[in-house]
């Protein structure tokens, strides 16, 4: 009897390797999900830097892609040349920041007509060297610093250097949000050419050059500036008293927030692959997937 014990559970010890590779197998089946379409027909998707994670995890999603394959087949044109770009037939869907207003005259005077969906929020957000001893500044106090009302730190309870106030080109992203939440029609000063940078990565490049000195300011939105470009020496302000973070920008706490949009021409076709992958983003995967990537969606 002893004996017949023994063989049964040696039997039983055999057994339950395989069970359990049956039942990963199981799951692995079970979770893995289609493609909903393929490489060679899928949209051709514009937009914003600074929303180049989403659009690259939106695509392995959508595609059965890997991440990494998704981020090298993810490109823009940036914000406002993206907006042109959908009106001229050169893309066809758009994951974007607001335009500037030159462009939104482009799109106005085009009579193209677009269906503009807010799908996450982010935020202008304000950059100084970390050893900076001013860590938080009222909305007064960066408009008086870029209009040159402020022009030494000393004056905001930092040390005796002059600003070095930096700032994006006109019609860039971030610039349209400068101008709309912080100015709010107020004229910022002529920045000098070594100041006001082509790209995001060039600000927050330039700011950091002037570790040194921490005299530098500039500005850039949340996610780019805390999650894809981080460099290191370099650190956010809080505004009005809230630091910019995941939470004060969910709870609105935080004062310069910007929508980022989902954007298609009305005139696309129902059956198109644009409108497939424009309500893809819209259900609750496409949400997930904004989340995983970092993003706040809009509640």
């Amino acid at each position: 009897m002893k004996r017949i014990m023994l063989v049964l559970m040696a039997l039983v010890m055999l057994l339950l390797p395989a069970c359990a590779t049956e039942s990963k197998i199981a799951e692995v089946t079970e979770t893995a999900k289609a493609p909903r379409g393929i490489a060679s027909e899928y949209p051709r998707v514009d937009g914003s830097t600074a929303n180049i994670p989403m659009m690259a995890k939106i695509r392995a999603s959508y595609l059965n892609e890997a991440l990494v394959e998704a981020e090298n087949n993810t490109k823009v044109t940036t914000t406002d040349y993206a907006w042109r770009n959908l009106i001229d037939g050169n893309a066809d869907l758009l994951l974007v920041y607001e335009p500037s207003s030159e462009t939104k005259k482009i799109i106005d005077e085009s009579k193209v007509k677009l269906k503009v969906t807010p799908i996450g929020v982010d935020a202008l957000v304000f950059i100084v060297n970390e050893k900076n001893p001013v860590k938080n500044l009222t909305t007064q106090n960066i408009i008086d610093i870029y209009t040159g009302d402020i022009t030494n730190w000393s004056e905001l309870g930092g040390n005796d250097q002059k600003i070095e106030a930096f700032q994006r080109v006109l019609n860039s992203g971030s610039q349209t949000l400068f101008l709309n939440l912080v100015m709010k029609g107020k004229k910022p000063m002529d920045a000098p050419k070594d100041y006001r940078t082509e790209d995001m990565s060039g600000l927050i490049e330039a700011l950091a050059s002037y570790n040194d000195t921490g005299n530098s300011i500039g500005y850039s939105v949340f996610y780019y500036a805390k999650k894809m470009y981080e460099v290191p020496g370099l650190s956010l302000v809080s505004v009005d008293g809230v630091m910019p973070s995941d939470e004060t920008i969910g709870a609105k706490e935080y004062p310069y927030l910007n929508e980022y949009y989902l954007v298609i021409r009305e005139d696309t076709p129902e059956d198109s692959e644009t409108m497939k992958l424009y309500n893809y983003i819209l259900s609750d995967e496409g949400k997930e997937d904004i989340i995983k990537a970092g993003y706040i969606p809009i509640s």
